[in-house]
């Protein structure tokens, strides 16, 4: 009995630790809020140490995983497998979404002087937006979270220069190694104090958000969080046993809690992604090291690890 709890608190006492925070910070939101001003500025603490974390991981985790690809070809592919799958993510949900609004149709919002807004600067032209979403001007913007894209481009860059640079770039390429497993260490300790730090935001966010849930919001939002629910447990897992069967499903959900969580206690693609990075590694998948790395690129189209599971399965044909 001793040995068997043992072994549960060894696999899950991280995921038992996060959900009982998150439940306490939810009674404290709803029961106490007046103490929640107090113990918010421990959660944002916690998040900022994630946003801060997140730029050198993205750096070192797909720089290093660009340059220790073997073989010229196997890069093109293994881009072109993961475009496809991650394109074939968006078009489902998208289609699922559109179908469940045509048989659930919502009033659309009466927003004054909404062109005003959208409108705000003629001269900022599309190709304008597109050249600051891709790219930035001067190299300390890459620093900052808000040009994830920018950052995750010049990464992928620096990978395969470093590749093309053979021999002569093979103490630069030790660098890159070795500066991502310093930061998946820093990662490993800043997650020891998520149950505290999630704990604490979720209850400010069932604090302050709670109220907002009735009124005109309340029909979107059900519809929202009813039908994302169900896309969640369905979809994904249809996704997983696509990927790797039976065993796809089991390894998916077992990996996928701690993800999940953080993301509903931060409701931040950006905070989450140590949590995916960490959750994709333990599936420990026989392919290359940049399947996980790129996770950072998916996690902003679609809020779950689960392609990197049909990943797997489409990197067969590579």
């Amino acid at each position: 009995m001793t040995y068997s709890t043992n072994i549960f608190l060894q696999n899950y006492g991280s995921i038992v630790l996060l959900i009982v925070g998150i439940l306490a910070g939810s009674i404290l939101g709803i029961y106490l809020p007046n103490i929640v001003p107090y113990i918010k500025p421990i959660g944002d603490i916690f998040l900022n140490l994630l946003f801060v974390a997140v730029i050198p991981l993205v750096f070192f985790a797909i720089s290093s995983s660009v340059a220790n690809i073997e073989g010229t070809n196997q890069l093109g592919k293994i881009i072109g497998a993961m475009t496809g799958v991650f394109l074939m993510g968006v078009l489902i949900s998208a289609c699922a979404t559109i179908a469940v609004l045509y048989f659930f149709p919502l009033d659309a919002p009466i927003v004054p002087n909404g062109s005003e807004l959208l409108d705000n600067n003629p001269d900022d032209t599309w190709s304008d937006k597109m050249v600051r979403f891709l790219t930035v001007s001067e190299f300390g913007k890459l620093l900052s979270r808000e040009n994830m894209l920018a950052l995750v481009i010049f990464s992928f860059l620096v990978g395969i220069a470093t590749r093309k640079s053979s021999a002569v770039a093979q103490p630069f390429l030790s660098f890159l190694n070795a500066g991502n497993e310093v930061m998946k260490n820093l990662l490993i300790l800043i997650m020891k104090i998520s149950p505290i730090g999630l704990g604490a935001y979720f209850a400010y966010q069932v604090s302050s958000l709670g109220p907002q849930l009735f009124g005109f919001y309340a029909k979107p939002l059900g519809l929202y969080y009813l039908f994302g629910t169900c896309y969640f447990f369905v979809g994904f897992t249809v996704f997983a046993f696509i990927a790797n069967g039976k065993y796809g499903i089991t390894s998916y959900w077992k990996n996928n809690i701690v993800p999940t969580l953080t993301a509903l206690g931060s409701c931040s693609s950006l905070a989450t992604m140590p949590a995916n990075l960490l959750a994709a590694k333990k599936l420990e998948f026989q392919i290359q090291s940049l399947m996980w790395s790129f996770l950072w690129e998916q996690r902003y189209i679609n809020k779950d690890p689960v392609y990197l599971l049909f990943l797997k399965y489409t990197l067969h044909f590579c």
